[in-house]
């Protein structure tokens, strides 16, 4: 099977009946050139955009596809950013062969080409429609994972425009309504998918792809743009775009509204969102390597020791219980700790000696509540808390995962709040997170602990953010949908650990 593919389609037709059947010859990138004749070539364009990508997202799995704008011409060169292994096209260009491949100049192989046929799915000189164009479109979005909903909005802009087409896409403080926005890509990196697109498509624009900080980004103050595309579900954005240039004395701009499109993929869950969005891509990363394991020659190499880190409430617990009911044992150092703080051990003089005697109870138990008092709200307190009790409790940890490796246990869970500020997954063969939405936290811990609402979100607050939890890690988890879901994921990651563990043997 090549990698990259171009296909060659008679008309637009063609294009998605066409482009299934090409998914069994391309698994990578799957171009499509249109040698289309008809007098309509923008409306009928326009139209096949959104039924090439919308069934795209449900019938041709992963392949990643990319309609070329332009109709090809005879003087036509199909230059593309990714080589080209394999050439396609319908019989009705039977006769053209050789002067189809003679255009790719990206063409990496001598392959032969293909000939591949189905029937037109829709009639393209039924459409009437007109395309207005522009000389300066301007449109926004995240373009988290670059989706076939975002292509459709990209090409239809990139459809209407004469000579420049302006993407915002959006940053810093934009991105956090969004759905775990702590797995949303970094803003290089989507900026740098958005003009491989956008110049595979129709490298005869001009591109500006810039990080926008507010809903506005260039449009509140370019008096050269002239018209805005926005999806269904943004349309309220585009009418402050334009009560914004209002005030800066600048001409409204035309508005395009495009429909959502709807996520048909057999492997949507109930939990994801009905169109396609990077929303659902997020989700389903969940449970799945984000990042590959280094080798730790620091470390023994059995047992497998997965570190797990998680905040307070976000059900870090409850991921290490599905883990020991796949069959790996459980180490969890905030039960040591408690176990530590338990008369007659050393560590209760080092701790009287260091805070005080009042923190022993008569019993001779530390009482967490008086040494919290403490260090609660004072860093250098806290700190000089974690020095004593770390290497303690790690200490331990070690120990007993030494022991379980001993009576057969092939994987242990390392399970720690403190695992990320403490850089104990630098022990671990692995680092999983797990993360939920501050607020959900905040809820959860007020619920749990019987706290007011400022108590909880200073405790949190305390703790590494859902950012600095996922910084290193492996996988991350989300156990804030249903059981089904969070089940799901666990599933996922132990189906991959064990084709680790394979390869380990």
């Amino acid at each position: 099977m090549a990698k990259n593919g171009l296909l060659f389609v008679s008309s637009a037709a063609k294009a998605h009946a066409q482009c299934l059947t090409s998914s069994k010859h391309v698994n990578k990138i799957l171009y499509i050139k249109v040698k289309e004749s008809s007098q309509n070539f923008l409306p009928i364009m326009s139209k096949h955009i959104v039924e090439l990508y919308s069934k795209a997202s449900s019938q041709s799995g992963k392949l990643d596809v990319r309609l070329i704008l332009k109709p090809l011409e005879a003087t036509t060169k199909v230059k593309t950013n990714h080589p080209i292994d394999l050439i396609l096209y319908d019989s009705n260009l039977s006769k053209e062969v050789d002067s189809l491949k003679s255009v790719v100049t990206s063409l990496k192989t001598d392959q032969v080409p293909k000939s591949i046929d189905l029937s037109n799915s829709i009639d393209s000189h039924s459409i009437n429609e007109s395309v207005k164009r522009y000389g300066y479109v301007a449109l926004g979005g995240t373009f988290d994972r670059l989706h076939n909903g975002h292509k459709i909005l990209l090409s239809e802009a990139a459809l209407r425009a004469t000579k420049h087409l302006t993407v915002g896409v959006t940053d810093v403080n934009m991105i956090q309504s969004k759905k775990l926005w702590e797995l949303i890509e970094p803003i290089e990196k989507r900026i740098k998918a958005v003009l491989d697109f956008l110049t595979d498509i129709n490298p005869g624009l001009e591109y500006n792809v810039v990080p926008i900080q507010d809903m506005y980004g260039p449009t509140k103050d370019d008096d050269r743009l002239e018209m805005l595309v926005v999806s269904e579900e943004t349309v309220r954005g585009g009418v402050k775009v334009n009560e914004k240039r209002k005030e800066n004395g600048l001409a409204p701009l035309d508005t395009y509204v495009i429909n959502l499109a709807q996520d048909s993929s057999p492997n949507r869950a109930q939990d994801e969102e009905e169109k396609v969005s990077s929303s659902n891509l997020r989700m389903r990363i969940l449970g799945t390597m984000i990042r590959p394991p280094k080798p730790n020659p620091n470390i023994p190499a059995w047992p497998y020791v997965i570190g797990l880190a998680g905040g307070i409430a976000s059900g870090k617990s409850n991921i290490a219980e599905k883990l020991k009911a796949k069959g790996a044992a459980i180490v969890n150092c905030d039960l040591i700790a408690h176990e530590l703080y338990r008369p007659g051990l050393p560590l209760n003089s080092t701790l009287a000696e260091t805070f005080g005697k009042h923190i022993i109870t008569e019993t001779g138990e530390v009482d967490r509540k008086k040494l919290g008092s403490i260090v609660f709200g004072d860093q250098a307190q806290l700190e000089k808390l974690n020095s004593i009790i770390w290497p303690a409790i790690i200490a331990e940890a070690e120990n007993r995962i030494r022991a379980l490796g001993q009576a057969g246990y092939e994987v242990v869970v390392m399970e720690a709040a403190v695992m990320v500020r403490a850089k104990w997954y630098t022990r671990c063969h692995q680092l999983w997170a797990v993360i939920i939405p501050p607020l959900e936290a905040v809820k959860r811990l007020q619920q749990r602990n019987s706290l007011t609402e400022e108590e909880a979100k200073q405790r949190i607050a305390s703790q590494p953010s859902n950012l600095e939890q996922i910084e290193h890690a492996n996988m991350v988890f989300s156990p804030f949908w249903s059981y089904e879901y969070t089940q799901a994921q666990i599933d996922r990651a132990w189906d991959s650990l064990q084709e680790i563990m394979r390869d380990r043997k």
